[in-house]
């Protein structure tokens, strides 16, 4: 999702959160308690878009883990954050874990957490496997002869926005500094080819060019608006 590979945003929230966690320890009032609940259900809903997408149009095991981990340490952590003000309020200042309905929804989130976990990171496997650069025919039937282009990927930017090759069998170098994996899509021919890139690797895509103008993309939830450019082929 696009918070994680963007890393400003978690950087601030990850510091407010540290924060919070020192201040709880130091000095729990139910005052810190609300301000932590309120920086969590930020946290939650600025990923949600991105997250739901995520599970709608899965990328990888990776991603699916990342993307359940923090739905539900998020939504965990507003409710904790919450009944803690309320409690505190109260007077009750402890929650006896597994004797109280707050306990049993945590536990309920936690089962639901393994289950979503499993299903969409099998689903994401599956989908990964059925793409085009996974085994899929892509149509060349002939090394390529003519000079590759390279793409580079770095803090999830493409750092090329047009690259330039002639018709016929042609290869993409696709270079990923990050240490998160991207991919590389393309529309081409009618058809949309996805390739994954592993985190600190380098993809070759060998492609089966014809005249014309082509977008390529990564597909990651939420990397397309800064990791998009267009493949010019002239002919030969």
């Amino acid at each position: 999702m696009r918070s994680i590979g963007f890393l400003p945003p978690l950087v601030v929230f990850v510091v407010l959160l540290a924060a919070i966690a020192v201040l709880a320890l130091a000095r729990p009032g139910p005052t810190v308690f609300l301000i932590g609940g309120i920086v969590v259900s930020l946290f939650v809903a600025t990923n949600f878009p991105f997250i739901i997408d995520g599970f709608m149009h899965p990328i990888g095991t990776i991603h699916a883990w990342t993307d359940i981990i923090a739905l539900v340490a998020g939504v965990a952590g507003s409710i904790g954050g919450f009944a803690a003000f309320i409690e505190l309020r109260q007077g009750v200042p402890v929650v006896r874990a597994m004797h109280s309905p707050i306990g049993e929804a945590m536990l309920i989130l936690a089962v639901g957490a393994i289950l979503g976990t499993s299903y969409v990171s099998v689903l994401g496997f599956d989908a990964l496997e059925g793409t085009p650069g996974l085994g899929v025919p892509n149509g060349v039937l002939k090394v390529p002869t003519q000079i590759p282009a390279e793409l580079d990927a770095a803090g999830s930017v493409f750092i090329q926005k047009s690259l330039h090759l002639s018709s016929g069998p042609g290869t993409v170098y696709v270079v990923n500094a990050d240490a998160s994996p991207h991919t590389f899509d393309l529309e081409l021919n009618g058809r949309v080819l996805s390739y994954p890139v592993p985190g600190h690797s380098t993809t070759g895509v060998v492609l089966d060019l014809t005249p014309g103008s082509y977008t390529y993309w990564c597909a990651i939830p939420g990397h397309r608006s800064t990791m998009e450019g267009t493949l010019d082929v002239v002919g030969s």
